[in-house]
C-alpha cells in the first residue's frame, strides 16, 4: 500500500511546489506591472506637462531656429530619448502580457493535472476497497471450506495432513 501512495505523495508535493513557484512568479509579475504602470504614468504626466504648460516669458524665451544647430541637436536627442523610453515601455508591456498569458496557460494545465490526479486517487481508493472486500470474502470462503472436528470428524485430519505435505 505504501508503494501506491509514495508516487502519489511525490506528485502531490511536486504539484504543490509548482503551485507555490507559480504564485511567487505571479506576485513578481504584478510588482513589475505596477512599477511599469507607475513609470508610464510619470512619463504621461511629463508629456502632458510639457504640452500644457504655458510658454516661458518672452524675456527668457529662447527660440529654436534652424540657425542654431546646437539647440536643435539637443532637442532631437531629447526626443530620441523619449521615443526609446516609450518603445522600451511598450516592449515591457507586451512582454508582461505574454508572461501573463503563459502563466494563465500553465495554471490551467496544473489545474487539469490536479483534477486528473484527484480522479486517479479516487479510482485507486475504490479499487483498493474492492480488493479488500474480495480478500475478505475469499478468506471467509476458505474458513467455510475447512472441515472441523465437529462438522466432519474424519475429513479434518485428512485436510490437516494434506495441507502440511
Amino acid at each position: 500500500m505504501n508503494t501506491t501512495t509514495s508516487p502519489e505523495n511525490q506528485e502531490a508535493t511536486h504539484l504543490e511546489k509548482l503551485r507555490s513557484q507559480l504564485s511567487t512568479d505571479i506576485e513578481t509579475m504584478h510588482q513589475k506591472e505596477a512599477s511599469l504602470k507607475e513609470y508610464e504614468q510619470r512619463l504621461r504626466l511629463l508629456v502632458d506637462h510639457a504640452h500644457h504648460s504655458p510658454p516661458p516669458s518672452l524675456a527668457t524665451q529662447y527660440l529654436v531656429t534652424s540657425a542654431d544647430p546646437h539647440s536643435t541637436a539637443q532637442l532631437n536627442s531629447q526626443w530620441e530619448k523619449y521615443e526609446r523610453a516609450h518603445a522600451l515601455l511598450e516592449a515591457a508591456r507586451r512582454s508582461l502580457c505574454d508572461d501573463r498569458l503563459a502563466f494563465k496557460e500553465r495554471d490551467e494545465k496544473l489545474h487539469l493535472r490536479d483534477v486528473d490526479v484527484s480522479r486517479r486517487e479516487a479510482w485507486v481508493k475504490v479499487r483498493e476497497q474492492e480488493l479488500d472486500t474480495q480478500a475478505q470474502a475469499k478468506e471467509k470462503a476458505e474458513i467455510k471450506a475447512r472441515p472441523s472436528f465437529t462438522t466432519a470428524p474424519f475429513l479434518a485430519p485428512r485436510h490437516l495432513f494434506t495441507q502440511h505435505s
